[in-house]
């Protein structure tokens, strides 16, 4: 801009620099004077931005404004933390409260995330919470527990109630049925009636029996068999000894009772309605009230649902030389141990016995016990000593193993092999056989008139079953573990002629001679162990007749040819029941067990 001139004549060295050090001041002044003149129209401009930058910040910050409640609450050393927030309910986090506002703490819970809450105008008090590692429902759940504030899901959406008095309606899929069932094992002494001109002769034997009323028809069985009334001279029924199970089930009464407990009562605020047709139980009551009713309902649906198949064999063990006490158990508990040690790798002598390879994969979990209670033990072979108690437990993996060990001591034949299913406390009844009718009471009515006088008889029928009939109920826990009540009938009804003089008149009647081997017991066992009832034992004897050939037929001298013997054989009743719990696997270990049998009996075709 400027440039050095060149030097006039006169003029010094000193002369020069002074006079460009003026110009060189005058130079500086100016710059520095343009220079302020353009920062203060910067400066106006500054001021202005800084001024929009300030309101829009200022809009941010009221935006976040946190409310007063909260801020107070954060004054008074009271805070909210909730760290790591989901972006799902199924996801986790932490939460730490401390008396927040209900209706800001389920607000500030969602806060960030996808889920959607909606909180009553009425949710009023505070939260005091510190949970680690929790989902939405784990939260809404616990201030349901504590607080009261009940919570439904529907489409995605959270709804908090407040803690007052809710109406709710209860989804419980149960039959709308009321079932009585009675099991009477009676042994009877003697009933012969007469009066007058009337004659009765009735015949009672127990067992059989699963039908009923009512408990007040129970109790007048009872009633009625203990009296031992005389009337007339005559003797009434005496029971030697008698049972009787009664198992009575009406779950929508007693469900209706329970909930009507749990919820203090049925006031004016309160109330309970059950329709069993619908399936439906609706409940007024308090948040917490509510939340007991629904942990009740849930667990007796579980309960009255569990499932139980039950596999059945009733054996007939017409016993061999040697066996006549019975059964020997302890021999049979021995073979099984020997046959697992032998599976395990230890040696087993047999002394030339049975053969214990193909018991392998049978296993004794309880051998039947000693009269002390100690466990037994028996060595193999020891055939003398009757096998402790009639009943026990063994855990099997296949029961015709079990069979084949019964074959040692006599023949067996399988009177009946049946398998039914039922549900928790409900009785299930399996019958095979026929009913017949026999005469079971008489009596005469007599018309007179001037000339004669006419008797008409009464007869009166009854049915009487001869078969095989098998009853049980059951009890599931949760872990398994079934307690049964099992009432086994085996019985066999024969023609017995009998003739009775009704006054003038006589009659032979057919009537009924019933033999009948039952027992009424309960037992506990666990998921699939096989429970042995036996000791039912009868004695028969058959007449063998034996002849010469031809000899044995000339008349006149056949009889010096023929033999006539006696022989006598006994019998025992041995009843195996297995109770196996359903779960989602049972099903298809049961249809896979069905389709290996049906596959073993086509091979077994194709190879004849």
């Amino acid at each position: 801009m400027f440039t050095n001139p060149e030097k006039l004549p006169g003029q010094s060295r000193h002369s020069d620099a002074r006079f460009w050090s003026r110009i060189s001041a005058v130079a500086a002044l100016t710059l520095l004077g343009a220079c302020s003149s353009t920062d203060n129209k910067r400066l106006v401009t500054e001021e202005a931005m800084d001024k929009v930058v300030e309101q829009h910040q200022a809009q941010a910050r009221a935006a976040k404004t946190v409310p007063a409640e909260v801020n107070s609450a954060l004054l008074n050393n009271q805070s909210l933390t909730i760290g790591g927030l989901a972006k799902n309910s199924s996801e986790r986090f932490d939460v730490s409260v401390r008396n927040v506002a209900a209706k800001d703490f389920f607000l500030g819970l969602v806060n960030g995330t996808g889920v959607n809450v909606v909180v009553h105008p009425d949710v009023n008090g505070a939260v005091t919470l510190d949970l680690k590692n929790v989902t939405v429902d784990d939260v809404l759940r616990v201030t349901r527990d504590i607080y009261g504030y009940e919570f439904k899901k529907e489409r995605g959406i959270y709804t908090i109630y407040a803690n007052a008095m809710r109406t709710q309606v209860f989804q419980i899929n149960y039959l709308d049925v009321q079932r009585v069932g009675v099991s009477d094992t009676s042994v009877m002494i003697g009933r012969a009636q007469t009066s007058g001109n009337n004659s009765n002769s009735n015949s009672n034997s127990g067992g059989g029996n699963s039908g009923g009323n009512d408990n007040a028809n129970l109790l007048g069985m009872i009633e009625s068999a203990g009296q031992g009334e005389n009337r007339s001279g005559g003797s009434a029924l005496t029971p030697g000894s008698r049972v009787q199970t009664l198992n009575r089930t009406d779950f929508w009464s007693s469900l209706e009772k329970t909930v009507v407990s749990i919820i203090g009562g049925e006031t004016e605020d309160r109330s309970v309605m059950v329709t069993p047709q619908a399936g439906m139980v609706v409940v007024k009551a308090m948040p917490h009230e509510l939340s007991a009713v629904r942990d009740f309902l849930e667990r007796s649906e579980l309960s009255v649902k569990r499932q139980v198949i039950l596999e059945a064999k009733i054996l007939e063990v017409r016993l061999s030389e040697g066996f006549e006490a019975g059964v020997n158990w302890g021999a049979i508990s021995g073979q099984i141990t020997a046959a697992k040690n032998l599976r395990d790798g230890f040696s087993l002598n047999t002394d030339g016995g049975t053969p214990v390879d193909e018991f392998r994969d049978l296993e004794v979990t309880e051998v039947f016990p000693n009269a002390d209670g100690t466990r037994g033990s028996i060595s193999y072979g020891d055939r003398e000593r009757i096998g402790g108690t009639v009943a026990g437990l063994i855990q099997v993996t296949d029961i015709t193993k079990l069979l084949s060990l019964l074959e040692t001591q006599g023949s067996v034949q399988v009177l009946s092999s049946p398998r039914v299913s039922t549900v928790n406390n409900q009785k299930a009844v399996i019958r095979v056989g026929s009913d017949e009718y026999f005469v079971t009471g008489i009596s005469s009515n007599q018309t007179s008139n001037a000339a004669t006088t006419t008797s008409t008889p009464n007869i009166e029928l009854s049915s009487f079953f001869s078969g095989i009939s098998l009853d049980v109920t059951p009890q599931i826990s949760e872990t398994g573990e079934v307690i049964l009540h099992i009432h086994p009938v085996v019985s066999e009804v024969t023609d017995q002629q009998k003739v009775f003089t009704v006054g003038d008149q006589e009659f032979a009647l057919p009537l009924a001679l019933r033999g009948v081997r039952e027992s009424d017991s309960i037992v506990k066992a666990a998921n699939g162990q096989v429970i042995v009832l036996g000791g039912l034992m009868t004695e028969s004897t058959n007449n063998v007749d034996g002849k010469r050939p031809l000899l044995g037929d000339i008349p006149g001298v056949n009889a010096l040819f023929r033999t006539k013997n006696k022989r006598k054989s006994k019998t025992e009743l041995v009843i195996l029941l297995r109770p196996i719990v359903v779960d989602d696997k049972t099903w298809d270990a049961q249809l896979n067990e069905a389709q290996g049998s049906m596959q073993r009996m086509g091979d077994a075709y194709r190879s004849q």
